[in-house]
């Protein structure tokens, strides 16, 4: 293992330590994420929104470009957008198109979106039709896997590097994407180890913890994120989360959990000891392999890997799944889709078949995209981890 310091002077050092750690799980409140793109924008640099791990985060960056993750607006209610979407439909896309009317995102130059789901691409037509922000791009994401769904993918990468250089005059030169490529995979290297950390009894870092580091590489350049990130290492390595209760021992399903509050809750009655999240294992998992052209690259890896729920190879989402309940001790899986979260629901009896086939326990309750109805989703929440004690 990693020789990561010297354990004296981490000892004596903890609480900076500890403070800087803190420091960088608290980038993605609202009052902190936006700090790094607004100090992109005046060095004069384009900042383009992404909304999902599906849109190729390396394209924009090796680009000049900073990616943006979006978050959409913690209002509990989003006038305005239901102006142009019904109130019943993906309640992250509402969300978000309320962030983007009442001016939260003003600073983006252009948005990146996908078609994750037939919400996210109807979510792209109003920008469009509005001009706000100036420039947008639909990009499609196959949803099989096969060799076929890399080459389609690798195509549409290519007009993705048309689109920028249209819109912002960037130009993509391959040195410079496989020196990001190689900067990403020292990301996903670090946040992995951080990861297998929490296979302990006792976990370096709590789940909240785990998804705000995550999140903090949403918002920052990412050699500043791993510098950070890395400075943290020795003392992660030797660190024990300050949970309340380390059983049971919980695998986190979820899309789009950007309020950590909920996560929090859960950790009130257990520990999240592993995590299916956008904003989690899924964003950094698998690293891009450097053995052919780097479009080519980044297709494979973001087409083949078990990922997102719009994907449909579900068979190979639930292995992954399973194979984590074994590596970190997993006692029970929650998955908490938020309302309209269509692609997740509609796999959601598959997942908890497959699982409670081979006895795993799992329970699915659905969720706001903003922090509510606590009362009722803490009671149902307790009375599952309640039958995971009495096993």
């Amino acid at each position: 293992m990693r020789n990561y310091g010297r354990q004296e002077e981490l000892l004596m050092n903890s609480e900076d330590y500890e403070k800087k750690l803190q420091e960088l799980v608290s980038v993605h409140l609202p009052q902190n994420r936006n700090t790094w793109a607004l100090s992109w924008k005046e060095k004069g640099k384009k900042v383009v929104g992404i909304l999902d791990t599906l849109a190729p985060e390396e394209i924009l960056y090796a680009a000049g470009i900073l990616p943006y993750r979006i978050v959409g607006t913690q209002n509990a209610s989003t006038p305005l957008a239901e102006i142009w979407r019904p109130p019943d439909m993906c309640r992250f896309c509402n969300h978000v198109l309320e962030s983007l009317l009442i001016g939260e995102l003003d600073f983006l130059d252009g948005i990146l979106f996908t078609d994750w789901d037939d919400d996210e691409r109807r979510l792209y037509d109003v920008p469009l039709h509005l001009g706000k922000p100036k420039f947008n791009y639909l990009l499609h994401v196959p949803h099989g896997d096969s060799e076929i769904c890399v080459k389609i993918y690798e195509r549409d990468l290519m007009r993705v590097v048309d689109w920028l250089h249209e819109s912002f005059n960037a130009t993509l030169e391959d040195e410079r994407l496989w020196e990001v490529i190689r900067l990403y995979n020292k990301m996903r290297k670090l946040l992995t180890t951080l990861y297998e950390w929490r296979k302990r009894k006792v976990p370096a870092i709590s789940g909240t913890e785990a998804a705000g580091i995550v999140m903090a590489a949403y918002f920052m350049p990412k050699e500043e994120f791993v510098s950070q990130l890395d400075s943290l290492m020795g003392y992660l390595e030797q660190r024990k989360a300050p949970l309340e209760k380390l059983t049971p021992r919980l695998l986190l399903v979820s899309d789009h959990l950007d309020n950590l509050e909920y996560t929090k809750l859960i950790e009130t009655h257990g520990t999240i000891a592993m995590d299916d999240l956008d904003n989690g294992s899924r964003y950094f998992w698998d690293k891009v392999e450097t053995d052919t052209n780097p479009l080519h690259s980044l297709s494979r890896r973001y087409i083949t890997r078990p990922s997102e729920p719009c994907k449909w190879f579900w068979h190979k989402q639930v292995d992954r799944v399973i194979e984590w309940i074994k590596e970190y001790n997993i006692q029970g899986v929650l998955q908490l889709p938020h309302i309209g979260d269509q692609d997740r629901l509609s796999c959601t009896p598959y997942f908890l078949n497959r699982l409670k086939g081979l006895g795993i326990p799992a329970m699915s309750f659905t969720r706001e995209y903003h922090f509510a109805n606590v009362g009722q989703l803490n009671t149902r929440i307790e009375a599952f981890l309640e039958t995971l004690r009495l096993k």
